[in-house]
């Protein structure tokens, strides 16, 4: 099986957003303010061209890179496409010399992120009547 990773529009972002994040709500409403930013970076995982996972990815003004609407199918879940897609946004994160990644995690998604070297740094919120945690993961551990 065909597995590429690589930029994608804001477009094909929303639209696995809604899809999987957010079913019940317009697509439109899962348009962030940073996404039109210059910062703002869009990646997607292809599965034989079919677009089955995408993350968004958004520079903060303290040299943080922010992690939003990750989002995999549901019938590619649990298949290691999502970690894929994350390993490989990690990595170009590394490699722009950025030191701190933060997201607001599903409580559903703590562990999977934790595998890729997230900790939680907050107690349980809810959102939009689903509860999140805040996560961070540095490269550079003295910053911990």
């Amino acid at each position: 099986m065909t597995v590429k990773i690589e930029p994608i529009t804001l477009e094909q972002c929303l639209d696995l957003r809604q899809h999987v994040l957010w079913p019940d709500r317009p697509r439109e409403s899962l348009r962030l303010a940073e996404d039109n930013d210059d910062t703002a970076r869009h990646f997607g995982l292809f599965v034989q061209d079919k677009l089955i996972s995408c993350v968004s990815l958004f520079m903060t003004y303290d040299d943080c890179w922010v992690i939003r609407k990750f989002a995999t199918l549901e019938e590619y879940q649990s298949r290691g496409y999502g970690t894929q897609l994350l390993q490989q946004t990690l990595a170009i994160v590394d490699q722009a010399g950025i030191k701190k990644v933060s997201l607001d995690s599903r409580r559903t998604a703590i562990r999977f992120y934790q595998k890729s070297g997230f900790q939680i740094c907050s107690e349980p919120f809810i959102k939009d009547g689903v509860e999140f945690v805040k996560m961070q993961r540095y490269t550079d551990l003295s910053l911990q």
